[in-house]
């Protein structure tokens, strides 16, 4: 799909929450049409599907009705396959998002720990991390992903590894350090490769500036 021929989107999302980062990074490296809105909360969450953030609007071009999607899984997944981020290969896709959901499945044990809601997942979270770490690397190379040998460039999951470690990750280094650096010990060669790749790529360059400070491995 040519740039011209993308339609206009809207993304609503709270900054520095890293729910739609994802979603931004796939439409900044895909030069999409977008506009970011920052809407006040909890004021504005009447108003959004379901009573969430964030929300994708995607612009209608023929008089039908914009369309409206929450969850921030659900939004990159669609834009994913509407922007061509996904592999060809749909074994390939299926290994993509089985990932995102294994790393998905730790993020609210996580935070429901830092909230006190609840505090008897240690056990779980930890079992979670050691699992993903040891399955990260391999995954990463044969999924589809940016290092995956005959790989065309950046896919749905390079866009998410990255966004985790940005955002969840120094969020935790804030709030949870015990799992801060469990992750941290996941940045093998294979990951920082997949992290550099997506620092690396032009159309991100205004997007990703400044994020040398938070991956000292970055050239």
């Amino acid at each position: 799909m040519s740039a011209a021929a993308k339609p206009p989107y809207i993304l609503r999302h709270l900054k520095n929450t890293g729910l739609g980062e994802t979603a931004i990074l796939m439409l900044n490296a895909s030069k999409s049409s977008w506009t970011e809105e920052n809407p006040k909360w909890p004021q504005e969450k009447p108003n959004q599907p379901f009573g969430r953030l964030p929300v994708l609007i995607e612009k209608s071009s023929d008089g039908s009705p914009d369309f409206a999607l929450t969850e921030s899984g659900a939004i990159d997944r669609y834009l994913a396959r509407s922007l061509g981020f996904f592999p060809s290969d749909p074994k390939k896709t299926a290994h993509q998002e089985q990932l995102h959901d294994r790393i998905a499945d730790i993020i609210p044990l996580i935070v429901q720990e830092i909230q006190g809601v609840n505090t008897n997942s240690k056990e779980k979270i930890n079992e979670l991390i050691a699992k993903l770490k040891e399955v990260l690397p391999e995954s990463l190379t044969t999924n589809g992903s940016s290092i995956t040998p005959g790989s065309s460039g950046l896919t749905y999951i390079d866009f998410f590894i990255y966004a985790f470690f940005r955002h969840f990750v120094t969020f935790c280094e804030l709030k949870a350090p015990e799992y801060a650096a469990q992750f941290k010990t996941m940045l093998t060669p294979e990951v920082t490769k997949v992290i550099s790749n997506v620092y690396a790529y032009p159309n991100l360059q205004s997007h990703v500036a400044d994020d040398k400070k938070v991956f000292s491995f970055l050239a």
